[in-house]
């Protein structure tokens, strides 16, 4: 059985549309500057400013996305989840 496909034109678009501040990274990244590889995910690094962060919260709502914790239990992103600094590395 093969994986969905993404569309990650249209969660761009959101993002934009949405006046979102962000960049892509990772497989995607990669891909916009002509890496011959494939990728099922989409990562970003966005701003944290507060107007920005509700912006996100705004298009992540849009786009119906959300987190699925072990439980299985479906949680919607809000602004303040996503003002976090990230995983940091020793």
């Amino acid at each position: 059985m093969s994986k969905p496909r993404t569309d990650f034109g249209a969660i761009l678009r959101t993002l934009v549309d949405s006046a979102v501040e962000f960049i892509v990274v990772g497989g995607v990244g990669a891909v916009l500057q002509g890496a011959p590889i494939t990728t099922f995910d989409l990562d970003i690094v966005h701003s944290r400013s507060p107007d920005n962060l509700h912006r996100l919260e705004r298009a992540l709502d849009a786009l119906n996305a959300c987190y699925r914790d072990l439980a299985g239990r479906i949680i919607r992103p809000r602004a303040a989840d996503l003002d976090t600094p990230g995983p940091t590395f020793s």
